[in-house]
C-alpha cells in the first residue's frame, strides 16, 4: 500500500468518525478521531475492547459453539 493510500484512508476514517459522532450528538475530539482511524475503537473498556482479555469468547466463537450444538 502506498503512502498516499494510507493518508487517504486515514482522512476517510477520521471523517467517518466525525460523521458518526455528529449524528449521535456527541463531542468529537481530534485525538479520538485519530485513535478511531487507527483501530476502530475510541476506548478500551470491556464493551469496546477485546473480550479475550477478560477470559471470554468472541461473538464469532460463541456462534460457532452454538452451531455445533444445534447441528
Amino acid at each position: 500500500m502506498t503512502r498516499a493510500q494510507r493518508r487517504h484512508d486515514t482522512r476517510r476514517m477520521k471523517a467517518r468518525f466525525k460523521q458518526i459522532q455528529k449524528a449521535k450528538d456527541w463531542v468529537a475530539s481530534a485525538k479520538n478521531a485519530g485513535v478511531f482511524a487507527n483501530h476502530g475503537k475510541v476506548c478500551s473498556c470491556w464493551m469496546c475492547g477485546n473480550p479475550r482479555k477478560l477470559g471470554e469468547l468472541t461473538m464469532q466463537e460463541k456462534r460457532a459453539d452454538l452451531s455445533e450444538f444445534f447441528d
